[in-house]
């Protein structure tokens, strides 16, 4: 069975193609950036070359058919024909859970969440309706960010609001970055089978933390759009929705123009007056700039918060992961927010740290581990959209 998962951004295209013939093998990845530009670029991963080029994608319709083709070219599949189905890293399906297949009820619940996530469900629903009218015998599936976080529990979800808001307009906690998370639960289990109570750290473009008890979601930081939780490169994270009016008001009667403030001027590049990148700040930083140590100590701080607020709900911590680009590779923000779990009797190994790619970095006396590990998203989507269509037949 080949399994094609689509990863869309607003500009761009991320792609792996899956074989689970006889074992999860990954036949071909990379992508497409700067859809919408004169001078996009793609970067293929087939087996034993790279395949790069300059092309122009007017939109991710354009983006899957250069994909394919060139998967066609190099012998990797022999039509559209040989690819099981299409599954999408879906971003907001409101109470829609696991893996679906694409049809006009599913996209009507993705319509209406468009709001809720207008960066996001605009772009798969053009890309779903553009596939379904060139390929129309491809299957199409959707597994959602929110999935993985079904089963936190209804008093978690609920906002203090009117509760016919959460009942009939879905105004409620949902969390996202589901396939990651999801992914570090069962990875985790395999590496360390005794850590039961789990935080894990998702820190990239977008960034948010997961509690997760005996390999299920019971809390995640982002609510009821991604806009949430811990602020991000330039998203305004948790903040105070009364203050709104009187920004409204400041800006003449421009509501527009306040969300586009909070949107993309928020985060890392708004309190840092820097970048959006973080390794630009933490430049910034190490040179003196004020702002930007501002940025990085507020950042941590509230992930330090998260991580207090979900050991309270887990009943205490076996492990944290540290996952994300920025996760991964950020030996800077890995050390500070270790240094502030010390009341946990959690130590890490510096010179681990500073080297870490994908291990274990605490020392031999900490009582929490602490993992670094690269997360494998469109692995955990093709599994789901696996099974669905092995349940079908």
């Amino acid at each position: 069975m080949k399994i094609l998962v689509l990863n869309l951004g607003s500009t761009s295209f991320k792609f792996k193609l899956f074989d689970f013939s006889t074992e999860e093998k990954v036949l071909a990845s990379g992508g497409v950036e700067s859809i919408g530009s004169p001078k996009g670029a793609y970067s293929i991963k087939l087996p034993g070359v790279v395949v790069k080029g300059e092309c122009t994608c007017a939109i991710h319709g354009d983006a899957m058919d250069l994909c394919v083709d060139t998967l066609i070219k190099n012998n990797v599949i022999k039509t559209i024909g040989d690819v099981d189905a299409t599954g999408y890293k879906a971003v907001h399906g409101g109470s829609i859970t696991g893996a679906k297949f694409v049809d006009n009820v599913l996209m009507k619940v993705m319509d209406d969440f468009s709001s809720f996530v207008p960066a996001h469900n605009p772009i798969y629903l053009s890309t779903m309706r553009s596939l379904q009218n060139k390929y129309p015998h491809l299957k199409q599936v959707a597994y959602f960010e929110t999935s993985f976080h079904a089963t936190m529990p209804e008093y978690r979800a609920v906002y203090g609001v009117p509760y016919e808001w959460c009942a009939d307009y879905g105004i409620r906690r949902y969390g996202f970055h589901g396939s990651s998370h999801s992914y570090i639960a069962w990875k985790l289990n395999e590496l360390e089978p005794a850590a039961k109570r789990i935080v894990s750290i998702h820190l990239g473009g977008s960034s948010s933390l997961c509690a997760i008890k005996d390999g299920i979601s019971i809390a995640e930081s982002m609510g009821a759009t991604t806009q949430s939780g811990l602020f991000h490169n330039n998203r305004v994270g948790d903040f105070d929705a009364f203050c709104i009016p009187d920004l409204i008001k400041r800006y003449n009667g421009d509501y527009d123009e306040v969300f586009k403030q909070l949107s993309t001027k928020g985060g890392f590049l708004g309190i840092s007056g820097v970048s959006n990148d973080l390794r630009e700040v933490l430049q910034a930083r190490e040179e003196g700039n004020q702002r930007a140590d501002l940025a990085v100590r507020a950042f941590v701080d509230s992930i330090v918060g998260y991580i207090g607020m979900f050991t309270s709900y887990l009943g205490g911590l076996d492990s944290i992961v540290f996952t994300g680009g920025i996760g991964q590779h950020s030996a800077v923000i890995r050390d500070m927010v270790c240094n502030e779990l010390g009341w946990l009797s959690l130590q890490i190994d510096s010179n681990k740290n500073l080297k870490a790619s994908e291990e274990r970095i605490n020392t031999e006396v900490s009582k929490v581990s602490v993992w670094v590990l690269e997360t494998n998203e469109e692995l955990m989507v093709a599994r789901q959209v696996k099974k669905l269509i092995e349940s079908a037949e």
